[in-house]
């Protein structure tokens, strides 16, 4: 068990939850540095040209003002946690996000930054050391709130047609064999005799927690879905196809979690 150096760093972003916490959220900085990232989830009144980067237009005024955003916790690559919203708050961190067919995210989740420039700067790898911070943290939160590993996700779980974060580097297994999250054990291959199998594969996805709707068709919002799910469960092939491999994890994970 590692001990965590946590660091207090208020953020003013923040507001009341209106119900109770149930899940975890992890996500990238996909900023410069830590120090970068720090100052943008703790400003008030943030601007383009204070934070500029890849994901502004060339031509975006200086002075234009930027939504305020916030995380509870913000992880460095040497394995600090910055702690800037008390768990008890809702911080604002989710987005325009839906899991288990509810939106506001936010009210519901502790959020987790963890410092990597993301696919903007060459999806750097994690550094072990944080890490080994990502886990017990995730480890103490979800024992302070009561809550199983599958309560955890991905913020491109979450919002998979707008992020792909923590990204496919980030290494989950070693947090589901910490405890702290899920992953397929034994593959559990397809019925050859299941005559929907896009059907199927929707339908375990939403009951997962994904914002699925069980049409037949491979539709654009499937594809972002399976994407995500493949980011996270076969981050080596992310295809968006509902291959024989992708429905065997699927079905691996549904029998892992009969509450689904």
């Amino acid at each position: 068990m590692s001990v965590l150096q946590i660091i207090d760093r208020p953020s003013p972003n923040f507001d009341a939850r209106t119900r109770p916490i149930d899940l975890v959220v992890l996500h990238y900085t996909g900023m410069q540095n830590a120090e970068i990232a720090l100052a943008r989830l703790t400003d008030d009144t943030p601007t383009a040209g204070e934070f500029p980067g890849p994901w502004q237009r060339p031509d975006v005024l200086k002075d234009a003002p930027l939504p305020r955003v916030s995380a509870h916790y913000v992880v460095d690559e040497a394995g600090a946690v910055y702690r800037l919203v008390p768990e008890e708050h809702r911080a604002w961190h989710a987005g325009a996000a839906s899991w288990e067919g509810e939106g506001d995210v936010n009210s519901r989740a502790v959020g987790i930054e963890i410092v990597n420039g993301g696919h903007d700067f060459g999806l750097p790898d994690f550094p072990d050391e944080q890490v080994a911070s990502v886990i017990e943290l995730t480890r103490q939160i979800l024992k302070r709130w009561d809550l199983k590993p599958h309560r955890v996700v991905a913020h491109s779980d979450i919002a998979p047609e707008r992020k792909s974060d923590p990204g496919e580097k980030f290494p989950w297994k070693r947090l589901a064999d910490a405890g702290v999250s899920i992953w397929p054990k034994a593959l559990v291959h397809a019925d050859i005799a299941d005559s929907d199998p896009v059907i199927r594969a929707q339908e375990r996805l939403a009951k997962l927690g994904y914002a699925v709707k069980a049409t037949g068709s491979l539709d654009p919002q499937t594809r972002y879905v399976v994407m995500a799910f493949q980011r996270r469960f076969r981050p080596s092939s992310i295809t968006g196809q509902i291959d024989d491999e992708t429905q065997a994890i699927l079905a691996a994970l549904s029998l892992q979690m009969p509450r689904y």
